[in-house]
């Protein structure tokens, strides 16, 4: 119903009320999903495995024109009991027993289960049962629904004597591929995954995750994604243009003009990020991303509310500021004695404007999916 709301106000074009739903503190207990397992279903789980969220610095917007992401793994995420079923069904609840708010989780893993038959580490007869909590928000770009399909996805591997899983798509790769200290970069086209160094620690830098809980008035995925095949159709595949001022000249449409300025740059400024990480130089990419939500503008994207972040952050000492995601959430890259100034000057900006102020936390980059028992 929270989620329901921010969206009705988003396509009224009200102010944002704020982050919507929880953002737990504590990671869930793998002894409490083991004990709801056996309540649940009357036998202990074959294991428990954790799945993180993901955080996109660059490049997420660009997959409908074949270009490249480039993600991290958070520190927070999904953790599943999982085990086998006596049946082909999938059953699936929640550490507190619901079952309502996970409809997007009971289809993600619905969709790994699916994946595991074809894999033959799942008989067409055979089922799972899942019980699984999260300490990720649910409603912000974090990945929340993915982590979910991850933990299931390794979960079944392990269960089937599979080899380890690549993902199908890319939140699975970087759930599955990441390690500490270390970003993805993912072909969006090929799925083809590479890890590089981002070691913000050894830099004294942090991740700050700020969850404004804005919308756009309405979901731009399917129109941007239309908009870049559209622009495809007359100027052939964007990851082919070398001359972009004259490629801009064979579009008569403004907006095709300023999709496409966006989806070809964008990929210049990630490889330029990614040639800083080979080179060990994490600290210099702050005005990349700085640059990347600049040009964002150029696909419609930030809310208000994000742009509010991104100038007070910046203001306050970020050295480089993005949104993150397609909704209302923004990343920021800061010295670790920056951070708590950061921190400060959103919630005073924010009350300063009667705006419900973000929920803000810091991260570095973190492992990716892994078995905990």
């Amino acid at each position: 119903m929270e989620c329901a709301g921010a969206r009705l106000r988003a396509v009224l074009g009200v102010r944002s009320a704020g982050p919507v739903g929880t953002w737990p503190e504590r990671a869930p207990d793998a002894d409490a999903l083991v004990r709801r397992f056996g309540t649940r279903f009357g036998t202990p789980p074959a294991g428990v495995w954790h799945a993180p969220g993901r955080l996109a610095l660059m490049g997420e917007h660009t997959a409908a024109s074949g270009g490249v992401g480039l993600y991290v793994a958070l520190p927070w995420g999904v953790t599943a009991a999982v085990g086998p079923s006596p049946d082909h069904r999938v059953h699936v609840t929640t550490l507190s027993g619901g079952t309502r708010s996970g409809r997007k989780a009971t289809r993600a893993v619905t969709a790994a289960v699916e994946e595991a038959r074809r894999a033959g580490l799942l008989g067409a007869d055979e089922g799972i049962r899942v019980v699984w909590g999260a300490d990720l928000p649910a409603h912000s770009s974090l990945g929340h629904v993915s982590a979910v399909g991850a933990a299931v996805t390794l979960a079944l591997a392990d269960m089937g004597g599979g080899p380890p899983p690549e993902g199908t798509t890319a939140d699975h790769r970087v759930a599955l591929a990441a390690r500490p200290g270390c970003a993805v970069r993912v072909n969006l086209r090929t799925m083809r995954t590479t890890v590089l160094p981002f070691d913000l620690a050894e830099s004294g830098l942090r991740l700050i995750v700020v969850d404004t809980g804005s919308l756009p008035r309405r979901d731009p995925r399917a129109v941007r994604a239309a908009e870049l095949r559209r622009a495809q159709e007359i100027i052939g595949p964007l990851r082919a243009v070398r001359d972009l001022p004259e490629a801009l000249r064979e579009l008569p449409d403004p907006v095709l003009r300023r999709r496409v300025e966006y989806a070809v740059t964008e990929v210049h400024r990630l490889n330029a990020a990614v040639g800083l990480l080979r080179a060990g130089r994490a600290e210099e990419t702050g005005p990349v991303l700085s640059a990347s939500h600049l040009s964002l503008r150029r696909f419609e994207l930030p809310t208000p509310e994000v742009e509010l972040v991104a100038e007070t952050a910046a203001r306050a000492g970020a050295r480089g500021v993005r949104m993150s995601g397609w909704a209302g959430t923004v990343l920021a890259l800061a010295a670790t004695e920056r951070v708590e100034r950061i921190e400060d000057a959103l919630v005073k900006e924010f009350r300063t404007r009667n705006r419900v102020p973000p929920r803000v936390r810091t991260a570095l980059p973190s492992a990716g999916a892994h078995r905990l028992r």
